[in-house]
């Protein structure tokens, strides 16, 4: 299995590769680009800002400096889906990445882009987004009949339904799963929910909420009038307190902060290493292109740690283990609120 990372500086290839990274995945915010569209459409997933390379030089030096190392770059192209008037351009974009950076494939979710780049650049190596939200195995077979080389799956799928799913789909195809960091809330190819201004709604633990009866009459705090929410109230508390708990540890990361061994905090998928090398899947994604440095680093030591581990011929149960000890926080990892593999 090997380890991706994610990269958003030229001076960031040079650790992340020395530390365990075999593969770097980027994003693309061009000064042309948002020039033309502005700032609310964007090549991929993550917005204009410090998560992405701003120029196509840049990318090209970082991808020379990451093939020198011996790794390989794959760039995103990830939103859920593009408006068609923005298909040629965004074909000539891709042409002019292959022609002058030399990149080692695409992150895609836009079927339609998909067989778009296949028919006109037919040796353009794709891999499915998560942002597709393969699901189940017909999606795999779907995307195998367009020609992709490799399936990203999202967050939270099992490793028995991961089972199934590599059963049917095939072991010719490539097959990566998320690893480390960032959580989400709903099943993210399906989320139109906006993440350009200020944040997505469903990411802040500070709102309020509040039970409103069916006739609009309220329960809770000093209110507790309505016969049809008599006890549900505490239940419906109790929940918003575990959904908040989960929101700060699993997608809010601890707001950033660092265990007792210095690793990051948040969604982790590590004790399921051993299982995910029986699947033979091909790569460990770390999330996290707008991470500072040192959080990127320390993320791809762990699962660098966990994973000569598991290669040293450990069982599965001594695995999980250490993973946690090593990761520093064993109480959280009992919650569950950290597990992608839950």
């Amino acid at each position: 299995m090997k380890i991706l990372a994610p990269v958003s500086s030229i001076h960031e290839v040079e650790v992340l590769t020395s530390k365990g990274a075999d593969e770097l995945y980027c994003g693309v915010s061009l000064e042309a680009w948002e020039n033309k569209h502005g700032q609310d459409v964007w090549l991929s997933r993550r917005g204009p800002g410090k998560a992405n390379i701003r120029n196509l030089d840049t990318l090209s030096e970082l991808v020379d400096k990451a093939h020198h190392n011996g790794a390989k770059v794959f760039l995103t192209l990830n939103q859920p889906g593009y408006v068609k008037e923005l298909a040629t351009e965004i074909l000539s974009f891709v042409q002019e990445v292959r022609r002058n950076c030399v990149v080692d494939g695409f992150i895609v979710a836009d079927p339609g882009l998909i067989r778009t780049l296949k028919e006109k650049e037919q040796d353009t190596v794709i891999h499915v987004s998560s942002l597709a939200a393969v699901l189940n195995s017909s999606s795999v077979n779907f995307f195998r009949k367009l020609g992709v080389e490799r399936i990203i799956f999202p967050r939270y799928l099992d490793v028995n339904t991961l089972r199934k799913i590599i059963a049917v789909g095939g072991t010719d195809m490539e097959y990566e799963v998320f690893i480390l960091n960032d959580g989400c809330v709903f099943e993210e190819g399906y989320c139109n929910v906006s993440h350009a201004y200020g944040g997505a709604f469903c990411h802040n633990p500070a709102w309020a909420y509040k039970l409103i009866s069916i006739d609009g009459e309220e329960v809770g705090g000093n209110i507790r009038k309505a016969r049809n929410f008599k006890g549900v109230e505490e239940s419906f508390c109790q929940s918003v307190d575990e959904y908040k708990r989960w929101l700060w540890v699993g997608i809010k990361n601890f707001g950033g902060l660092s265990g007792s061994n210095g690793y990051p905090l948040g969604m982790c998928g590590l004790c399921t290493l051993p299982e995910y090398e029986e699947l033979g899947i091909t790569s460990l994604k770390i999330v996290g292109r707008e991470a500072p440095f040192r959080k990127k680093v320390k993320s791809v030591e762990l699962v660098k740690r966990i994973l000569d581990y598991v290669k040293e011929g450990h069982p599965p149960e001594e695995v999980r283990e250490y993973a946690k000890n090593i990761k520093g926080v064993r109480g959280l990892c009992e919650t569950g609120y950290m597990c992608y593999d839950r």
